[in-house]
């Protein structure tokens, strides 16, 4: 017997997807809640790894979803490794395809799909997610079509990523969490405001030490900042690109100071732990042969 004649399901936006497609972007925006979807900006990307630790997050849409995990938080949890506390947590999001093409969100692909990294602002945890996986057909060519994309996310884990989305509350974590140097301001005038770019030089854009503001304490002149550029002089003022503000130094750490902050991590520290244990000024370290 062949299939009904007055039903379409091989079509292109037929009246019959339009129906269910309405009928999914209701249901969404019923039982669903308002995220902010943040596009990750690749700015070096590892080509062989396929990943880039200095990845930036420059904007952030509002749009509903349906959180398709409703018994909770899905992956590992939370667990104790030989790395300290890992938080495994995983939810799947869905979104409707159409609700996601009048987003209109730019780059790489995105008018068509979301993609893998970018971020989900989850305002009921009040917890960041990163997209791992695009499921695009998670319900199968119902009608013929295809109306919702399913995101499988996994907290995010914060590397010194950029976030500049203009939302507070998800640009508040790059403040807290990045790696940051203290300096202590001697004379000068005007306040710093946060997350200017500040420099050292005749202006930021000749400048080679850079950096931003994350906090500035003007009762006790301590200024405290992110995403550092370069080596700080003591002898020579900061000056805020936005503010104007001009101070000389007082005291900072110099040491921690190392160009764009990869003082933060440890193989220095690690390769004098290990010349303690093994002489590598023998010829056979191990024994002798």
């Amino acid at each position: 017997m062949a299939t009904n004649q007055y039903f379409n399901l091989h079509g292109t936006n037929t009246p019959e997807q339009r129906l269910i497609e309405n009928l999914n972007i209701e249901a969404i925006k019923t039982f669903g809640t308002d995220v902010y979807y943040c596009p990750r900006t690749l700015n070096d990307e590892d080509t062989l790894m396929g990943d880039d630790n200095t990845s930036s997050y420059n904007s952030a849409h509002t749009i509903e979803m349906y959180i398709k995990s409703v018994d909770g938080f899905e992956g590992e949890g939370d667990f104790i490794s030989k790395f300290g506390l890992q938080i495994k947590d995983q939810i799947t999001f869905t979104v409707a395809r159409r609700r996601w093409a009048e987003l209109n969100v730019q780059g790489e692909g995105r008018a068509d799909a979301p993609a893998e990294g970018d971020l989900i602002y989850f305002p009921t945890t009040e917890s960041l997610f990163q997209v791992m996986f695009v499921e695009d057909e998670s319900v199968f060519y119902q009608t013929g079509g295809l109306q919702v994309y399913d995101l499988l996310c996994e907290m995010f884990f914060y590397s010194d990523q950029s976030l500049n989305t203009g939302i507070e509350v998800i640009d508040a974590i790059e403040r807290a969490q990045s790696y940051s140097i203290d300096f202590t301001m001697n004379t000068g005038s005007g306040n710093y405001t946060v997350g200017e770019q500040v420099y050292q030089g005749a202006s930021l854009a000749a400048a080679t030490v850079k950096g931003e503001v994350s906090s500035w304490n003007a009762t006790d002149k301590l200024l405290n900042l992110i995403n550092m550029t370069g080596n700080f002089s003591g002898t020579v003022n900061i000056v805020g690109d936005s503010s104007s503000a001009s101070y000389s130094i007082s005291s900072f750490d110099a040491q921690t100071s190392a160009a764009d902050t990869a003082a933060s991590v440890d193989n220095a520290e690690i390769e004098a732990a290990a010349d303690a244990i093994i002489d590598f000024t023998e010829g056979n370290p191990f024994g002798s042969l």
